[in-house]
């Protein structure tokens, strides 16, 4: 007992001696001295200039002593300016993403813009008018000269001299003033360009309808463009009809150019295949809304092309991929991935044969346009709202594409915009029946060189589309569709390439 009750009083006192020597400090810590940074306020005169500046100093090995000059000539100082807008082209430091973006314009700049400095009014000294042009736009800026003075920031520039180690500062024109310029293209025309008064009332009313018209009176406009009586639908236009039409030939704006020219023709002798305004108008038309074409095609299959739909970024894409896996053995199922893909893309892929042909250029070329119009379709049912908010790269993740893919579709079938204040990519009824209608075309063309497809039911359900406006789209497109007795509706494209008349509008 005696034992155990020495060896406890032992453990309590090396516990006490060890709490002891742990709250001493040591004799090392007690001979080191730390220093302290000491606060030091002085008085610091600038050179050329009689106001002081009380500034703080610490003293540090590091610290050195340094020569401060300010000049203030207010003819010497530089003007400092901001691009709000964006940089010009030749401004833009070089390896830089939008040095590339500039290299793709062939009308990007190459010349820096110059300047010109003036005063804003005449009768003052104060204020200065900034004005700026290059080869595409015009910069503006202005300053009143007013109430500069009581600002507590004001911007210089600051240039040092190593050899010397001196500090020059230049306070930039206008008292520290940043000039933000204003950018404009000077290649558009507003409104302002337009001369009202040489406007016949007429043209005019035309105009405020188009406007400010309701719906069914913008009907009635286009119905009455559409019923215009063409001069070579008239007999005898010719000498005949060029006498019989006298004065009203040459003043008051009752003849058209576009008859006017269609009589020219036909009293020299010309063709009565004479193309018109009107139709000069529809075929411009079909042109922005169809995918590119070939008129003049001799077979099907070259009328439309799917690697210019796609373009040169996305298509490599594609290529890469296709060019990656159909070597493999389970290439198809390579190609579609981990995802799923609609009913009708897969079916697609998987009525290809597996022969040799997997080397030729054209099996490749239509596995390449099965793998577009599946994209296609994704980004359809993905992109179905009307405004989409986000960058591109926000939206790429989005709609589950490829980079290259969804900017080439958004730059395609969407519009940038704005909403409440966010921005993102707009889509309007006319940018979504393109977009359908691109689908529709290059689902055909991945049938291969017969450009005809048995049936098209399954791709309208993946789309959530009905049979009948896929069928107008089609018609639009200058195909055939027929209606089999088992309800399915076939498509075929045939040369040469016939387009339905224009609609009328209806009688109101």
């Amino acid at each position: 007992m005696a034992d155990s009750a020495s060896k406890k009083s032992s453990k309590k006192d090396r516990k006490e001696k060890k709490r002891r020597l742990s709250k001493e400090p040591s004799s090392d810590t007690k001979s080191k001295k730390i220093p302290k940074e000491e606060q030091v306020s002085k008085k610091v005169k600038f050179e050329g200039s009689n106001t002081t500046v009380k500034c703080l100093t610490f003293k540090s090995k590091y610290s050195t002593e340094l020569k401060v000059e300010v000049e203030e000539d207010a003819k010497s100082n530089p003007i400092l300016v901001s691009f709000p807008s964006g940089l010009p082209a030749s401004m833009i430091p070089s390896g830089t993403a939008q040095e590339d973006d500039q290299n793709n314009d062939s009308q990007a700049s190459t010349t820096a813009p110059v300047f010109t400095w003036t005063n804003s009014r005449k009768a003052s000294s104060r204020g200065r008018l900034l004005h700026g042009s290059d080869s595409t736009c015009t910069y503006v800026a202005s300053n009143d000269g007013r109430g500069t003075d009581g600002r507590r920031t004001k911007s210089c520039v600051c240039i040092y001299h190593k050899p010397t180690n001196t500090l020059q500062i230049y306070p930039s024109s206008e008292k520290g003033t940043v000039f933000a310029l204003h950018q404009s293209v000077s290649s558009y025309q507003d409104s302002k360009s337009v001369d009202y008064s040489n406007l016949s009332m007429k043209e005019r009313r035309r105009m405020v309808f188009e406007s400010f018209g309701s719906n069914k009176k913008k009907k009635v406009l286009r119905s009455q463009d559409a019923n215009v009586v063409e001069m070579k639908s008239v007999v005898g236009a010719g000498e005949g009809m060029m006498q019989a039409l006298g004065k009203q030939w040459e003043g008051n704006n009752l003849v058209s150019d576009s008859n006017k020219k269609v009589i020219e023709e036909l009293r020299k002798g010309g063709d009565r295949k004479t193309t018109t305004a009107v139709e000069k108008a529809f075929a411009e038309a079909r042109r922005a809304f169809l995918p590119p074409f070939d008129e003049d095609a001799d077979v099907p299959y070259r009328v439309y092309d799917s690697q210019e739909v796609a373009g040169d970024d996305a298509w490599g894409q594609i290529s890469r991929v296709v060019d990656a896996c159909i070597h493999k053995e389970d290439w198809k199922e390579a190609i579609e991935g981990k995802y799923p893909w609609p009913k009708s893309t897969s079916a697609l892929l998987g009525n290809i044969a597996n022969t040799n042909l997997k080397k030729g250029t054209r099996f490749k070329y239509q596995v390449k346009t099965i793998c577009l119009v599946n994209y296609l379709v994704k980004f359809h049912n993905r992109a179905s709202k009307k405004f989409m908010d986000g960058t591109q790269e926000e939206l790429t993740k989005y709609l589950g594409l490829p980079n290259t893919v969804s900017n080439r579709f958004l730059e395609l079938f969407c519009a940038p915009s704005y909403d409440r204040g966010r921005g993102g990519y707009a889509t309007t009824k006319q940018l979504k029946d393109k977009r359908v209608i691109y689908t529709l075309v290059m689902y055909l063309l991945a049938h291969g060189k017969e450009m005809k497809a048995g049936s098209i039911e399954q791709l309208c359900i993946d789309m959530k589309l009905e049979t009948k406006d896929a069928v107008n789209f089609y018609r639009e497109a200058g195909c055939k569709c027929v209606k089999g007795k088992t309800g399915h509706t076939s498509v075929s494209l045939s040369v040469p390439l016939v387009f339905p008349p224009p609609k009328r509008g209806k009688k109101t």
